[in-house]
C-alpha cells in the first residue's frame, strides 16, 4: 500500500473532502501521494497551496491551486479559490503550512493558512525528529521549545512532541475549522524510529487524536 492510499484509507476520506496538511516532515510528498491515489480511484482531484511552494514542486500537477508567481515560488491560493475548487472536485489537497524542509515545527502568528472549508487537517511530523535536539530538527526552535515547555536545546521527547502536536493555540492543532477532523501523520519511520513512533501514537490516542504511521520512503 502506498502512502497516498494508506493516508486516504486510514483517515476514511470519502468525496467530497478538503484536506489541509500542516507541520513538517513530508507535506509535499503526502500531497502528491494523495493526489496520485485519488486519481487512480477515478476521483476528480486537485492539489494546491495556501502558503508558498517552489514552482517545480507543482509543475506536473494539473490545475494546481495558487495565487501569483514570485521568482521561483507560487504564492497561496485564496480561501475563495479553494472553496470554488471544493465545489467541483471530489478531493482537494492543500499544503497549508511551510517548514523550510524541517521535520517538525511550531506555527508563527500568521500560520497555518487552513482553508475554512477544510474537512480534514493533518499535522505532519517526521519520526526522525523524536528524541533529537529541537534546535537541530525544528523550524522556529524557540517557538517549539516554548510550546513544549523546554529550551530549544532540549530533546524532543515523545511527550513533548505530543504536547506540541495537540496544542490548539500554538501547535499542530491550531486553526482547525469547526467540524473538521484532526489527525497526525507520523512520517519517515525507519527501524530506528519505530519504537518512538509507537510511543507517540499511544500518547496521541490518549488525547483522542488518531495518528497514522507512514514508513520511510
Amino acid at each position: 500500500m502506498d502512502l497516498g492510499q494508506l493516508l486516504i484509507d486510514e483517515l476514511g476520506i470519502t468525496p467530497p473532502a478538503v484536506v489541509a496538511l500542516v507541520g513538517g516532515g513530508g507535506k509535499t510528498t503526502l500531497m502528491r501521494a494523495m493526489h496520485a491515489d485519488a486519481t487512480r480511484r477515478g476521483w476528480a482531484v486537485v492539489a494546491g497551496t495556501t502558503t508558498k511552494v517552489y514552482a517545480r514542486q507543482a509543475a506536473d500537477l494539473p490545475g494546481f491551486l495558487h495565487g501569483s508567481i514570485a521568482d521561483d515560488k507560487l504564492t497561496g491560493a485564496t480561501d475563495a479559490a479553494v472553496r470554488a475548487a471544493a465545489a467541483t472536485h471530489d478531493l482537494v489537497v492543500i499544503e497549508a503550512d511551510g517548514s523550510r524542509s524541517k521535520v517538525v515545527k511550531a506555527p508563527a502568528r500568521y500560520e497555518p493558512v487552513v482553508p475554512s472549508c477544510a474537512t480534514h487537517v493533518v499535522a505532519v511530523i517526521g519520526a526522525d525528529a523524536l528524541d533529537r535536539v529541537i534546535e537541530d530538527v525544528a523550524q522556529r526552535p524557540m517557538l517549539v521549545g516554548a510550546v513544549c515547555g523546554c529550551s530549544p536545546y532540549g530533546r524532543l521527547t515523545v511527550e513533548r512532541a505530543a504536547r506540541l502536536l495537540v496544542d490548539p493555540e500554538r501547535g499542530g492543532a491550531k486553526a482547525v475549522p469547526e467540524g473538521a477532523r484532526f489527525a497526525v501523520a507520523i512520517t519517515r519511520i525507519g527501524p530506528a524510529q519505530q519504537r518512538l513512533a509507537d510511543e507517540l501514537t499511544a500518547l496521541l490516542a490518549g488525547h483522542g487524536v488518531t495518528a497514522i504511521q507512514l514508513p520511510f520512503r
